[in-house]
C-alpha cells in the first residue's frame, strides 16, 4: 500500500494516516493502522469504494448522538465494520457555540474558551477515549479509524493520545495535530445565521497553543511517560503490548 499522511477523499477534508511518526529509538508508528478523519457524511460513492479498501475492524464516531444524526455517516454497503458512538463534548463547549451563533463573543473570547476546552480534554476526557484504546487491541493489527465533526478537536485528542501511547514525544503529537490547519472541514453547517470571519477561523484553526495546553495539562497531573493511561485501566503489560501493535521498525 502506498504510505501517505493525506488520504485523497472526496467528500473528507481531513482523513490521515498517522502512520510514519518517530516512536522512538529504531521505531516509528505504523501505517495503515490507526486514521483519523472529519465528517463522513459527504463521502462519494468512489470514498465509500476507498473506505471499504481500508479493510477497517472498527471505527468511533466521537460526536454526540444529535450532531451525528445531523450528519450522518456514509459508509459502504454491507459493511462489516464495528461501529461505536462515545460522543463527548467538553463542558461548556454548546454555551460557547450558542453565543457563536448569537453573535455574542468575539473571537479572542472563543480563542480563550477553546484554550480551556483542552484543559478540559486532560483533565476529564482521557477515559472517554478507553474502548477506542482496548478495541486497538483487539483489532489485533486490523485498522481502526476516529472521527468527529471537523476532525480537530476529539479526533485531535484522541489521536495526540494514540501517538503518546506508541512512544511520540509530545512535541511530535503536536505537530500532527496541527496539520488539520491545512485541511480545514466547512463547519458553517453549524451556523446557519452566519458568523463573522475571524470567529469562525479562529474556532476552526488548529492552533499549536490549544494542545500545548492539553499535553501540558496532562504533564502537570501525571508527570512524564504513559503515566495517564492508568486513567484507561492499562496496565504495564497492556502498554507494552498496545506500544508494540501500534508501532514498526523504522523503514
Amino acid at each position: 500500500m502506498i504510505q501517505q499522511r493525506k488520504l485523497p477523499f472526496e467528500g473528507a477534508a481531513n482523513f490521515r494516516d498517522l502512520g510514519g511518526y518517530p516512536a522512538g529509538p529504531g521505531r516509528q508508528t505504523r501505517w495503515h493502522l490507526v486514521y483519523r478523519s472529519d465528517s463522513l457524511a459527504e463521502l462519494t460513492e468512489a470514498d465509500l469504494d476507498r473506505l471499504d479498501a481500508l479493510d477497517l475492524f472498527a471505527l468511533f464516531d466521537f460526536r454526540l448522538p444529535d450532531e451525528a444524526a445531523q450528519k450522518p455517516d456514509r459508509l459502504p454497503d454491507g459493511h462489516a465494520i464495528r461501529l461505536a458512538n462515545p460522543g463527548f463534548l467538553p463542558e461548556n463547549t454548546d454555551v460557547m457555540l450558542a453565543r457563536i451563533r448569537r453573535g455574542q463573543i468575539t473571537a479572542a473570547e472563543v480563542i480563550a474558551e477553546v484554550t480551556g476546552h483542552y484543559t478540559l480534554f486532560a483533565e476529564r476526557h482521557i477515559a472517554n477515549y478507553r474502548d477506542y484504546f482496548r478495541t486497538l487491541l483487539e483489532a489485533d493489527g486490523r485498522p481502526v479509524l476516529i472521527h468527529c465533526t471537523s476532525g480537530k478537536d476529539r479526533t485531535g485528542w484522541g489521536s495526540a493520545l494514540t501517538l503518546l501511547a506508541a512512544g511520540c514525544d509530545d512535541d511530535t503529537a503536536a505537530r500532527d495535530y496541527v496539520l488539520t490547519d491545512q485541511y480545514r472541514r466547512d463547519v458553517a453547517f453549524m451556523f446557519p445565521g452566519g458568523v463573522a470571519t475571524e470567529t469562525l477561523d479562529v474556532l476552526t484553526s488548529a492552533r499549536r497553543a490549544y494542545i500545548d495546553t492539553a499535553l501540558a495539562t496532562l504533564r502537570r497531573r501525571h508527570g512524564p511517560g504513559n503515566d495517564w493511561m492508568a486513567e484507561l485501566g492499562f496496565d504495564a503489560a497492556d502498554r507494552q503490548a498496545l506500544q508494540a501493535l501500534l508501532t514498526e521498525p523504522t523503514a
